[in-house]
């Protein structure tokens, strides 16, 4: 009996783009290869160049930070420095304005006293004037209740009453009798009383 040649094997062929792929070096690669390495030799270079000059990278780094910090924390110390000055400026300046106010509230207040005395007084002297008033029109009616006395007394009764009265009473009540009353009752006074209250009416 014949033997069976043994049958190959088929290896699966890959495609072309897979080879290329294979072939070609990914992104990351490329930028690990170009970028990272270069700029961590530079580094170490620069390292190795700072040690040979006696310049610590390491202390410098740290101090930059600490400078830093304390340029932060003089420029955050001078704001609120420059906040609370300016508070205190605009306190002041409130604490004048309210006792502007608190001056001007006071002279109105003493403004509208003197104007309520002003007004008390005004009425009270209005009071006073109709009071008086009403008194002179009293007086006049009282006064002219008595030239009318006079006029109607007979010449002969009122002489000796106005002759016995002061200069100035009588020369008041004369003034105000009708001129043929008044006449009538000088004749029935005594020459010389007739004669002084003839001057005295001239006189006024």
């Amino acid at each position: 009996m014949a033997k069976q040649k043994p049958k190959k094997r088929s290896v699966p062929q890959q495609s072309n783009e897979q080879t290329i792929e294979e072939k070609n070096p990914g992104f990351f690669q490329k930028l690990f290869f170009w970028v990272i390495i270069p700029l961590l030799f530079v580094s170490a270079v620069l390292l190795i160049v700072a040690e040979v000059s006696g310049i610590n990278v390491f202390e410098k780094a740290k101090n930059m930070t600490i400078s830093s910090s304390q340029d932060k924390e003089e420029n955050l110390t001078k704001r609120n420095s420059q906040n609370e000055k300016q508070i205190a400026d605009l306190k002041a300046q409130l604490q004048e304005k309210e006792a502007e106010i608190a001056k001007m509230q006071g002279e109105i207040e003493d403004a509208n006293s003197t104007t309520s005395k002003m007004s008390i007084e005004k009425h009270r002297l209005e009071v006073q004037l109709k009071k008086a008033e009403n008194n002179k029109s009293e007086t006049t009616k009282e006064f002219g209740d008595i030239v009318t006395t006079y006029e109607k007394m007979a010449p002969k009764s009122a002489a000796p009453v106005i002759t016995n009265m002061k200069d100035k009473d009588a020369l008041k009540i004369l003034t105000n009798l009708k001129p043929d009353t008044l006449a009538a009752i000088l004749e029935k006074m005594p020459a010389d009383k007739a004669a002084h209250y003839t001057s005295l009416l001239s006189k006024n």
